[in-house]
């Protein structure tokens, strides 16, 4: 494992070798940590989209309360496929919504995603 704290520039590379294998890479380039995962699945990776995501999770059969997280920046977000490089600019934005009420603010520009607490 590694410690991550608030502020630390935490840097994320997933690589699909195959459609059912590849590896995750997390580094905290703060605190010079490095941790790496083996993955594997029999459900077929469809390798045909990327998701930068900041989510609520669930505890038992209700989810937690959401946090107000601030300001979270996505910064040199890009995909690589075999039909070339892709950035998040255009991509489909969702936020967060509990009980009818928006929690998070996202955008995009270039090769940024960004998602506001609101």
């Amino acid at each position: 494992g590694i410690a991550v704290h608030a502020g630390d520039e935490i840097k994320l590379t997933v690589t699909a070798s195959s459609t059912t294998s590849g590896t995750a890479v997390i580094e905290n380039v703060t605190r010079g940590q490095t941790v790496s995962k083996s993955l594997s699945s029999s459900a077929k990776l469809c390798q045909e989209n990327a998701e930068w995501i900041v989510e609520d999770f669930e505890e038992g059969d209700s989810l937690v309360p959401f946090a107000n997280f601030g300001t979270v920046e996505f910064t040199g977000a890009s995909a690589t496929t075999s039909s070339g490089t892709v950035t998040p600019a255009g991509a489909t934005l969702i936020d967060i919504e509990q009980n009818g009420q928006v929690l998070t603010s996202a955008s995009t520009s270039g090769s940024s995603v960004t998602v506001s607490y609101v």
